[in-house]
């Protein structure tokens, strides 16, 4: 009996936290403290939108917050607070109870061509969708608007008023913005015309675990998908000398950054790409989000041939100190100012900026880069792609990056937990500017030399149009012509 009534109170308090309701105190509370903690802590606020512009954004909000409202409602709303910021690192997240491992998506991946939109991927237990059947709505709703509403509602990995990286991202994670933004939902209508058809269908399809979703893609489409691990390197034997190396990410674990893993992996890499005299390098960085900025200088030093530094002066908010260096933990509140200063603006920067990198001697690769990018390479990798620019190495194919080419706001984060809804707001706590000429610059962010766009036929055979294209260019000897700033 016991156990019984402790299972009742547990599903009554999970039921009781999905169907919470907000009264207009307890919304405003929430909003007061998220904006007192983006005024403390983040460094971008002002950048892209002016101060007195967000001001009156958090003021707008404010005066609808009259009425209770539902915990998705309230997500809805306050939305634009992050948004706003056009910061690709800020992120507003759902409260942890949220999330389960039963968290339900829908079962397709859907692909653009043009203005049209198409099931690229049929992910549910019976195969019972069609590759390459035009998408036309979602629950009534046009596809087409849906996709413009969830890049507007969610700027994660794109700066400023790059639409690419958001337009990339919400197409690829689809299903997933869609649960964040409408909430939860056992399946979804969907109307569609099949290949080759002109009758307009509509049928419900039930919605799946990720577990059943990530086994169907394995099962169906792993040759198709991009598995190759990191930094590894895959000659072409249709081509003369040329490779592919690809860089998934910068990340690795504390044991592998203690140990220089990455260090080794990279070494081993060029290594290769020496001893088989490839004279063609494509660097893979689709979808590579980041990771440690360190990395992505170990990388660079592989074909940058000038010394450089991969951040110029980083500076950090006044309420940095009490985040990276509390009172409590007396180590680094005294460390603090031997590393840490204030300027003339009272904001908190680098006492030190370290030496520069300096060019790899033994296995540099001096031969044609090609980077493949698409709107999801992001962080350090856009890092990467920014100093290659800078120093005037590669040709860039695919499509624009999701960074600026200035730099960004990252570095270090901090989470807060808003007291009433319990959402979570990401915080980047650093302005991080590259240490690059800004009049090397190709456009806000580092643009396509050679810009690829996915065809109908691609989503139907699950070709890798962009490396298509990019072995074509090779094979054809076309490469960008990087002239010099002129003085």
């Amino acid at each position: 009996m016991r156990y019984i009534l402790v299972f009742t109170l547990f599903f009554r308090f999970i039921a009781a936290a999905q169907a919470q309701t907000l009264q207009p105190a307890q919304a405003r509370a929430d909003v007061q403290y998220l904006t007192q903690k983006l005024e403390q802590l983040h460094p971008g606020l002002g950048y892209y939108l002016p101060k007195p512009a967000y001001d009156r954004l958090v003021d707008s909000v404010t005066h609808r917050l009259d009425r209770p409202l539902a915990y998705q409602a309230f997500y809805q709303t306050i939305t634009p607070l992050i948004t706003s910021l056009k910061d690709g690192h800020s992120d507003l997240g759902h409260r942890k109870q949220e999330f389960g491992k039963n968290r339900r998506l829908m079962p397709f991946y859907i692909r653009e061509v043009g203005e049209r939109y198409y099931l690229s991927h049929d992910l549910t237990p019976d195969s019972s969708l069609v590759r390459g059947s035009e998408l036309l709505a979602i629950d009534q709703q046009p596809i087409a608007d849906l996709h413009q509403l969830l890049q507007d509602t969610d700027r994660s990995g794109s700066d400023g008023d790059n639409r690419t990286g958001r337009r990339f991202r919400s197409l690829i994670g689809f299903a997933s913005y869609y649960r964040n933004w409408f909430g939860p939902a056992d399946s979804v209508q969907i109307t569609y015309r099949l290949p080759g058809d002109t009758l307009v269908r509509a049928r419900f399809v039930r919605c799946e675990t990720s577990k059943v979703l990530d086994a169907n893609l394995m099962k169906r489409y792993r040759k198709e998908l991009n598995l190759k691990p990191n930094l590894s390197v895959t000659v072409i034997d249709s081509l003369k000398n040329t490779a592919v190396l690809r860089v998934s990410t910068f990340s690795g674990n504390w044991l592998g950054f203690l140990t220089g893993k990455y260090k080794r992996q990279l070494r081993r890499a060029f290594r290769e790409i020496d001893r088989k005299q490839i004279r063609n390098l494509i660097v893979d960085v689709r979808s590579n989000g980041g990771g440690a900025v360190v990395n992505s200088a170990r990388l660079l030093r592989y074909w940058l041939p000038e010394p450089f530094r991969v951040m110029g002066r980083e500076t950090m908010k006044p309420g940095y100190r009490r985040v990276v260096a509390p009172w409590y933990n007396p180590v680094s509140w005294l460390l603090f100012p031997v590393f840490i200063k204030k300027d003339s603006a009272h904001y908190y920067t680098e006492r030190f900026s370290g030496r520069p990198y300096q060019p790899q001697n033994r296995y540099a690769f001096r031969g044609n880069l090609y980077f493949l990018m698409n709107g999801a390479s992001y962080s350090a990798t856009a890092s990467v792609l920014a100093h290659s620019l800078n120093q005037r190495v590669g040709t860039f194919v695919g499509e624009a990056c999701g960074g600026a080419y200035w730099g960004d706001f990252a570095g270090q984060f901090k989470t807060v937990t808003l007291p009433h809804s319990r959402l979570r707001v990401r915080i980047p706590l650093k302005r991080m500017p590259h240490a690059v000429d800004l009049r090397n610059a190709n456009g806000f962010t580092v643009e396509p030399d050679f810009p690829v766009e996915r065809s109908y036929d691609d989503i139907l055979t699950g070709r890798d149009f962009s490396l298509v294209y990019t072995l074509k260019l090779i094979q054809a000897g076309q490469k960008a012509d990087r002239q010099a700033v002129q003085e």
